[in-house]
């Protein structure tokens, strides 16, 4: 699994966040990542990957939508608190 750390930044917080990312290839080629949200540091022993999307054809999209997918959830989690 190759593992990502990015920080999202949402009203005024910043949130970082561990997404996993996985290939299947067939024949040498590269084939669908499937990505996954980390809920903790990749090193914790305690630490879960949670699939959240799958089908993506390119790493860099993978990592795009994952963050797009983290956004929104810990918008909705902001939103929900007030």
């Amino acid at each position: 699994m190759y593992k990502v750390k990015r920080t999202i930044y949402l009203k005024e917080r910043s949130i970082d966040v561990w997404f996993g990312l996985v290939s299947k290839t067939k024949n040498g080629k590269n084939g669908k990542y499937t990505v996954y949200l980390l809920t903790d540091d990749p090193r914790n022993p305690f630490n879960h990957a949670e699939p959240i999307l799958s089908g993506i054809t390119s790493k860099d999209t993978a990592i795009k939508k994952g963050i797009e997918y983290a956004k929104t959830l810990f918008q909705n989690i902001l939103n929900n608190q007030e």
